[in-house]
């Protein structure tokens, strides 16, 4: 289809391109086929301001990440927003796993 596209400008695509291209298709093509076999969503994760998070699999402290594990900070920015998988791949859709924690500067505690 690119290739196709290309044609009407009257243009020519460059092989290393077209590899890259169809190397993108393609696995587009395989995470839309796991997502209809296995239905579940993805969302990224990124509380406000003053939020209230616990450290631990879903938030990590940028300067300590797991090391305060279970304590609970103020958010004063979101350093990397977190990933999380919506759904168990059968039927629930409302239980929810962090794929890639958020990362967070807290509230200086002192």
């Amino acid at each position: 289809m690119f290739l196709e596209v290309s044609k009407l400008s009257n243009s020519q695509v460059r092989r290393e391109l077209q590899d890259e291209v169809r190397q993108m298709a393609t696995v587009a093509s395989q995470i839309a086929i796991q997502f209809g076999v296995h239905p579940a969503q993805l969302q990224l994760s990124f509380p406000k301001s003053g939020e209230r998070v616990e450290i631990g699999a879903d938030f990590q402290d940028i300067e300590d990440g797991e090391d305060c594990k279970g304590a609970v900070y103020s958010v004063d920015l979101v350093v990397v927003p977190g990933l999380q998988k919506i759904g168990n791949g059968k039927s629930d859709m409302t239980s929810k796993r962090s794929i890639v924690p958020c990362e967070i500067f807290p509230v200086d505690q002192s």
